[in-house]
C-alpha cells in the first residue's frame, strides 16, 4: 500500500499557530512597537478587582474597533461594560 505520510510539522511552525491563537493582529496593531497585555498592564496598575476587569475590557473593545467585529458591535460591547461600570462606581 502507499500510504501519504503527513510532513511532521516543525515544533517552532506549532508555537507559533498558537501564539497567533492566543495573542492575534488585531490584538498587536493597536500601538506600534506595543501589544495588548503591554498596554493592559500599563493602564490598569491604578485600578483594583471588578474596577480593573470593567476598565480593562472597555479598552480592549475600544482599541480594537474595526480591526475585529463590526464596528457597532464593537462599540455596543464597550458601551456594556462602561454602563456596568458606571453603576457599580455608582453602588460604592
Amino acid at each position: 500500500r502507499n500510504y501519504m505520510k503527513k510532513k511532521p510539522q516543525s515544533e517552532y511552525a506549532t508555537v507559533t499557530r498558537v501564539a497567533d491563537k492566543i495573542s492575534p493582529p488585531h490584538y498587536k496593531e493597536i500601538l506600534p512597537n506595543y501589544e495588548y497585555m503591554d498596554m493592559m498592564v500599563h493602564m490598569l496598575k491604578d485600578f483594583n478587582g471588578v474596577e480593573a476587569h470593567l476598565m480593562g475590557q472597555v479598552y480592549k473593545y475600544l482599541m480594537r474597533y474595526g480591526k475585529k467585529d463590526d464596528k457597532t458591535q464593537e462599540l455596543k460591547k464597550a458601551q456594556w461594560y462602561l454602563n456596568y461600570l458606571i453603576k457599580h462606581n455608582e453602588e460604592k
